[in-house]
């Protein structure tokens, strides 16, 4: 891939999209950012389009080499059921009508529950209603590569955390709660070790899947950090912060739809959650950022972001 070939990423505004369209910009490429708002990442070019829209989606990747399929939805089973298969198609229709490799970008909730660290080779299990959708998410792109030659590259992370991703479970419960003076949370149990992925590594990651022939056609686990306990990183975070059990957490889901939402993901956090990035960090060279240092970092994002008193 030379430094003349075109990316653009489907989803760019948000925190995974803007971290890969920077990761981009720094080698040099030329990375245009797609979505319903204008980029907010300086430098990059701008295609509005709406995802949900095939003909949009397909205007957009034109001329493309690379398309990173970014995108986020609300937290919901519900929408998640209705909008993501439609994106999915229409990302790929787009990149089999121009030739384009499609990088698609990948939680774990397809593997579903895991006895021991998840690898590249684990098994697609779903047991919950979003991991149901993200496997047939990957039931469509294989489909697509075995019959009609859709090269695509799949990315996981584990969950993830970074300056500005206020998407994140642990930006949100932990690092934007304590800058605000409050308390720190961990969901469910404190003590399991649980995996966290940096959102600047993400980026990095992507960008290298979309620029190496030798990453073509294959899974690959983004570096991530090796897994410490939720009181361990409450504590990086700056204090030793609250565990909110099972309990308050179905209170919540009374009356708050994102708690409704956690409650079939609860196995992530009452069980160990390994993820295992070792193929990508040995085969491409590329280390995690220790936690310790990424949640420096999202401190910092989230106390420059606050407004001044």
């Amino acid at each position: 891939m030379t430094s003349s070939s075109t990316h653009v990423v489907l989803g760019g505004n948000g925190i995974v999209g803007r971290e890969t369209v920077r990761a981009l910009l720094d080698r040099g490429l030329d990375a245009a950012s797609v979505g319903r708002r204008p980029a907010s990442v300086d430098g990059v070019r701008n295609i509005r389009a709406d995802l949900l829209d095939a003909g949009a989606v397909k205007r957009a990747v034109a001329g493309a080499d690379v398309a990173y399929l970014t995108a986020g939805l609300p937290y919901s089973a519900r929408i998640w059921g209705e909008q993501w298969p439609v994106i999915v198609r229409n990302a790929i229709a787009a990149a089999l009508a121009h030739d384009t490799h499609l990088v698609y970008f990948d939680n774990v909730y397809a593997y579903g529950r895991v006895d021991g660290p998840m690898t590249e080779q684990t098994p697609i299990r779903p047991t919950s209603r979003k991991g149901r959708v993200r496997a047939g998410a990957i039931d469509l792109l294989d489909r697509a590569a075995a019959e009609q030659g859709l090269v695509r590259t799949v990315a996981r992370s584990a969950d993830f955390y970074g300056p500005g991703a206020t998407t994140s479970v642990f930006n949100t419960y932990a690092v934007d709660r304590i800058v605000a003076g409050r308390a720190g949370s961990w969901l469910f149990d404190g003590d399991q070790p649980h995996s966290m992925t940096y959102t600047p590594d993400i980026g990095a990651a992507l960008a290298i899947l979309g620029t190496q022939p030798a990453a073509r056609g294959r899974t690959w686990h983004l570096p991530t950090a090796p897994a410490l306990t939720g009181r361990r990183y409450l504590e990086l975070a700056g204090g030793s912060g609250r565990i909110m059990g099972t309990g308050t957490i179905r209170l919540g889901a009374l009356v708050n739809s994102g708690a409704r939402e956690t409650l079939e993901m609860a196995y992530q956090y009452t069980a160990p959650y390994l993820f295992d990035s070792t193929a990508f960090e040995t085969t491409f060279a590329l280390a995690p950022t220790p936690s310790v240092d990424g949640i420096a970092a999202s401190l910092d994002a989230a106390r420059a972001a606050r407004p001044a008193r």
